[in-house]
């Protein structure tokens, strides 16, 4: 009687065990699908989960013995198998990943993953949540046959490579916050040069440096600075500048005004006002055509620093164009001439250019090679010639000159 008894105290105690274990299994292998970041929250209650009977306990199902099996533990290839149970991709990485890429950026990219936005950017190695309320400007996505570099809108536009073509703008805005350098460099002047042919184009003669900066205070809206040399009279040169249309935002043709102030010698006397207006028209995405008025008041002929020279009103209209001959290279043509004969200072000869031009796949740095009659390289200086300020009339291809333009996105 008393062996009975015992057995039946050890049966209870066994169920008693089994029971209670089952109780804090149960709630602890759930806890363990409910702790996953990727689980469904609309589940991570549901017995269900594991179980053939949505109230728990009895039968596993694939799921549940698939946990079991894999030792209580959730792995990427458990949440794979069961996508119905995770909030995860079902999509493997392909050439279709939905990616756009952020306007005047080199480095940074939106992707959307899971539904949610985030900016990754390959310069700083980070990754951020695209957030609506601080929006950037993006472009559309790009196909996948094109470099990253390129926007959908280049399959018509043709992307200027510089602010300057040969001596003209190019009409090219500048992105908000970002700075540019300019370096522009003209051998043919001075009482050093060779005029017999022997010179290379003025390279054995006397150079003309400038140099300058632009600054994107908002994606439309720039200021720059600029200074040339003594032969043209050490003018510095104040300019700012808006985009009023732009090719890459579906307007029929880019348009830039500028307005510039420039003083000689260091900006100290002989002030010039210069109104311009750049337009810019593609052909296709490998050319592009552009229209350069400028009108400059209280211009000036050339001379030494230091003198004073009476002003007269110029008119000067410029025309150009540069094609593309590979991706990264483009020839380029400009002339401009000075309209109303009063500016002309009394030489009637127009300014004309050409050059080769190449730029990096980043397109943040640009030279070119260019030949030009050209004196100077400011608003209201690029429209004279070289004959106006060394004096005679050779305006012919004699008196064309070797120089180069160097621009560098610094930032």
């Amino acid at each position: 009687m008393k062996n009975k008894y015992l057995l039946k105290l050890c049966l209870v105690a066994v169920a008693v065990s089994i029971f209670g274990y089952q109780l804090h299994a149960f709630p602890e292998f759930m806890r363990v699908y409910a702790a996953d970041p990727q689980a469904r929250a609309e589940m991570r209650r549901d017995c269900g989960v594991c179980h053939v009977n949505p109230t728990g306990g009895g039968a596993r199902n694939a799921f549940g013995q698939a946990f079991q099996a894999n030792g209580l533990k959730i792995t990427d290839e458990l949440r794979a198998k069961f996508p119905d149970r995770f909030n995860v991709s079902t999509s493997t990485p392909s050439d279709d990943l939905p990616v756009t890429f952020v306007k005047d950026s080199d480095s940074q990219a939106i992707v959307e993953l899971n539904g949610k936005k985030y900016v990754v950017d390959t310069k700083t190695r980070t990754v951020k949540e695209f957030l609506p309320e601080k929006n950037v400007a993006v472009v559309s996505p790009i196909e996948k046959t094109k470099p990253v570099t390129q926007s959908a809108q280049e399959d018509k536009v043709y992307q200027q490579m510089d602010v300057r073509l040969v001596n003209l703008p190019t009409a090219k805005s500048i992105a908000k916050g970002s700075l540019t350098g300019e370096f522009t460099h003209r051998f043919p002047f001075g009482e050093y040069d060779v005029t017999d042919g022997t010179g290379l184009f003025g390279l054995d003669g006397f150079a003309v440096p400038s140099f300058g900066f632009v600054y994107g205070l908002t994606d439309r809206i720039q200021i720059g600075g600029y200074r040339s040399s003594d032969a043209v009279g050490r003018p510095i040169q104040f300019h700012v500048g808006a985009s009023l249309l732009d090719e890459n935002k579906d307007q029929p043709f880019s348009a830039m005004a500028r307005l510039a102030v420039e003083g000689r010698d260091n900006f100290r006397r002989n002030f010039t006002t210069s109104l311009e207006l750049a337009v810019a028209r593609s052909i296709t995405n490998k050319a592009q055509l552009y229209f350069v008025p400028t009108l400059s008041f209280n211009n000036r002929e050339f001379g030494p620093a230091g003198t004073n020279f009476s002003g007269a009103t110029t008119f000067a209209f410029g025309v150009g164009g540069a094609l593309n001959i590979r991706p990264t290279v483009a020839l380029m043509a400009e002339a401009n001439w000075r309209v109303n004969k009063a500016g002309r200072f009394g030489n009637d000869a127009p300014v004309y250019g050409f050059g080769i031009e190449k730029v990096t796949l980043s397109r943040r740095h640009a030279f070119s090679l260019v030949f030009s009659n050209v004196a100077g390289t400011t608003f209201s200086q690029r429209s004279a010639t070289k004959a106006s300020l060394l004096g005679g009339a050779d305006d012919s291809f004699r008196s064309m000159a070797i120089g180069f333009n160097i621009s560098r996105r610094i930032f």
